[in-house]
């Protein structure tokens, strides 16, 4: 039930976030839209930022339960397809740099997985200030460039933008994930 109700608010922000700006969006418009009290929202969300980011990571685990390998190329070119299929929502909340924002969610999911799994990898508690500076710089880079083609600004297909993406991440970040690859 509880899946039900997340996915009914997803909906409604989708649907409202294709002639409004998400920041410009209100809980209270959401709760209408769904026929709710308010207190049904944020039983299920702290804001609709944190919504927003629901719909990111229900996008990341339906690839992942899919991969054999996390965020192998092909992992990352049908979460790029994913994007585009959704490109309007995506653009629009990627924009918004408001408190709790998308882009600053991703940053930190992709960052702190990628610490994860590099200290599991590499049997260590912390990492060494190179290699996290080298995770962070890829993750910032990958954002930025996803931002940039959500927004028009380059005109990578999908393919392209999930090859270099892939082909940049730093080889022992590659090592890490091929080391946790899911048994067929």
């Amino acid at each position: 039930m509880a899946d039900r109700t997340k996915k009914m608010f997803a909906d409604a922000i989708q649907q409202m976030a294709k002639h409004k700006l998400i920041k410009d969006i209100q809980v209270k418009e959401l709760c209408e839209a769904c026929n709710v009290e308010r207190t049904t929202f944020y039983y299920h969300f702290k804001d609709k930022y944190d919504l927003v980011c629901w719909i990111f990571e229900q996008n990341f685990k339906e690839e992942s339960k899919m991969s054999e390998v996390i965020n192998s190329e092909e992992m990352i070119y049908r979460m790029c397809k994913r994007l585009l299929k959704q490109k309007d929502f995506f653009a629009n909340a990627l924009e918004d740099s408001s408190q709790n924002n998308l882009r600053e969610y991703m940053l930190d999911f992709y960052i702190e997985s990628e610490r994860s799994i590099l200290k599991d990898y590499l049997k260590v508690d912390e990492l060494d200030e190179e290699t996290d500076y080298e995770i962070c710089q890829y993750s910032y880079g990958c954002m930025g460039h996803t931002l940039a083609w959500l927004q028009n600004i380059n005109n990578l297909t999908v393919e392209k933008l999930a090859y270099y993406q892939y082909k940049f991440m730093p080889d022992i970040l590659k090592k890490a994930f091929l080391n946790n690859r899911r048994d067929s």
